[in-house]
């Protein structure tokens, strides 16, 4: 697929390297690049990029990224679970049911696999620093490869919507090894002369950061591979890969096939997903926090640099001297060193040598760079109450969050944001089980694994919820509180406030725990040593009784028999008392 000038052959260039030129052309005349390299600049804290300075290292006070910081913690701190739940009802209403809170586990599981909290908490930093962000999972199952593509880095067919789903292409710039290159070619049938084309370049200037290279040789060098994404009729999502002059990857439907026939399971959306900080009229790009704080950024440090000169050169004393009339003028630094003066008295020592006093210094400039650190930090909803400069020991933990939540109010649509974009996960992640699970999902919970058939998530049509919880510090100290408050008012037992202690509070839930364990077994032990004492108090108590009753018995056997007459004739024996020791 080549459409360039047939009377130059070398200059061949595929129609998905015209489609990128194109788009090259609009970030261009948006100044996108050389905008977002400044802006991550400024937020590194490299005020002074181009400033020939002599060697001298000029001071700044980087305010920039506390805001950053502060702001991608506050919509980063959010944790995010997503809710299935069937979007009609069926006669299997029952199993479709199960089979979403399937999903829902399965979700958490993938969450946790792929890194989520560590990849959303890059990418909303670098939406908050340039204004949108992206990341990108690869043509399989496993969610956990998802990585981050850079914003110059990903072209849009239609740059005014910042709508993924909507777009009719998307092309993705990567660089990679000409090794990699070729060899993927040669998997896709790609003949010996066709992949002479595929050669080095140096084009880095739309690169972010330091775009200096490793300088290899023509066949481990590397150049750029543009991703084609596109949508058929139906929906489904075709790829292919190309160089500037040969598309190595021929147009390939992530769609499933039975018995060679297409079947309805298939990738019908973009594996990409973004995350706009603020809206920009007419763009799908969006904007930053960084880009309106550079001028004032400047101009701080601008008067930080004067302060510190004025400062060098007026606010020490300076030594002044005769020169004609000291000897030795190298020994007045000396300390304890001897001055040789020509000509002179005592009187006139002072006239000979004498230190200028230190020029007193305005304040005002201090005050402006003040004025502009603070109220600049104000305006953008950074300042002290709302980053939680706060004694936790003076207020509650309720009235330290009503504080800050009433601070954090304008970040509440970044908040919405965030949101969407876990929703967005959860459906792309739900299409991509469809699409690549071909024998089934598997799903471990805590009775095993459990394996839902394809053909029944091809059935369900599922809805998608999520539900937002924050987890910051204020919040489970302010939880914290309110259970032991409970706990006092003896409306919960030790063991239920332990149980409901949130993740990651200030409490040893765990060490509790523990020690709530250990209790329960000592208190095991206890009970049955208890029993086992009161068994044998019970068998003490019964051969007690077997024994009064042999003692009674024999007591009774040994009475005194009763006179009798005895016959005459009868010859008479005296009987004797034989005692009987028991």
């Amino acid at each position: 697929m080549f459409s360039g000038n047939k009377d130059e052959p070398e200059e061949k260039i595929t129609d998905i390297w015209r489609k990128y030129e194109k788009g090259v052309e609009y970030l261009q005349k948006i100044n996108h690049v050389d905008k977002t390299n400044r802006c991550h600049r400024f937020y590194s804290g490299d005020h002074w990029h181009g400033m020939k300075s002599g060697g001298e290292e000029l001071p700044s006070f980087n305010f920039i990224k506390g805001i950053i910081k502060y702001k991608a913690a506050t919509v980063a701190q959010n944790s995010m679970a997503a809710v299935y739940s069937p979007m009609s009802t069926t006669p299997n209403d029952i199993i479709s049911t199960k089979i979403c809170e399937l999903l829902g586990k399965y979700f958490e599981r993938s969450w946790e696999k792929g890194k989520l909290d560590e990849l959303s908490w890059k990418i909303i930093k670098d939406a908050a620093i340039q204004g949108d962000s992206y990341i990108f999972f690869g043509e399989g199952a496993d969610v956990s490869e998802g990585q981050i593509i850079d914003n110059v880095n990903i072209f849009l067919s239609d740059e005014q919507s910042d709508n993924i789903q909507g777009q009719k292409y998307i092309i993705i710039r990567e660089r990679r090894f000409i090794s990699d290159i070729r060899k993927e070619a040669e998997e896709n049938g790609i003949s010996e002369d066709e992949l002479d084309l595929i050669i080095s370049d140096e084009d880095t200037k739309d690169q972010l950061g330091d775009k200096i290279e490793v300088r290899n040789d023509s066949k481990d060098g590397k150049c750029i591979s543009l991703l084609y994404m596109e949508k058929d009729e139906e929906g489904y999502v075709h790829i292919s890969r190309s160089v500037k002059s040969l598309v190595y990857q021929s147009d390939t439907s992530l769609r499933k096939k039975r018995n060679g026939e297409n079947i309805d399971a298939g990738l019908k959306s973009y594996p990409v997903i973004n995350f706009v900080w603020d809206d920009k009229k007419g763009s799908g790009r969006g904007y930053g926090e960084v880009e309106h704080l550079i001028a004032n950024q400047i101009e701080v440090n601008k008067t930080i640099a004067r302060r510190s000169i004025a400062v060098k050169q007026t606010a020490y004393p300076m030594l002044a001297y005769t020169a004609n009339l000291i000897n030795n003028p190298d020994d007045l630094d000396v300390i304890g060193g001897k001055i040789a003066v020509n000509n002179g008295n005592a009187q006139a020592i002072n006239q000979l040598i004498s230190y200028l006093r230190p020029a007193q210094i305005s304040p005002d400039a201090k005050n402006l760079c003040d004025e502009l650190i603070t109220g600049t930090k104000e305006l953008a909803g950074a300042g002290d109450s709302a980053t939680g400069n706060i004694d936790p020991t003076q207020a509650s933990g309720t009235a330290i969050i009503a504080v800050r939540d009433q601070a954090q109010l304008p970040l509440n649509e970044q908040v919405a944001r965030f949101s969407q974009f876990a929703e967005d996960l959860a459906c792309l992640w739900f299409d991509m089980w469809v699409a690549y699970e071909a024998e089934g999902l598997e799903i471990e919970t805590e009775q095993g694994i459990v394996t839902v058939p394809i053909d029944q998530l091809e059935e369900i049509k599922v809805n998608v919820k999520i539900d937002v919880s924050k987890s910051n510090p204020f919040s489970l100290y302010a939880t914290e509180q309110s259970l032991h408050n409970y706990w006092q008012a003896e409306a919960i037992t030790f063991e239920e406030m332990v149980e409901a202690l949130p993740p990651g509070c200030a409490a040893p839930k765990n060490k509790l725990k523990g020690i709530l364990e250990k209790r329960a077994i000592e208190e095991q032990k206890n009970a049955e040593i208890q029993k086992n004492i009161e068994g044998l108090q019970e068998q003490n108590a019964q051969l007690a009784g077997q024994l009064q009753q042999m003692t009674q018995a024999l007591s009774g056997g040994m009475q005194e028999p009763q006179s009798q007459e005895i016959p005459q004739g009868v010859p008479q024996e005296i009987p004797q008392n034989i005692p009987i020791n028991v």
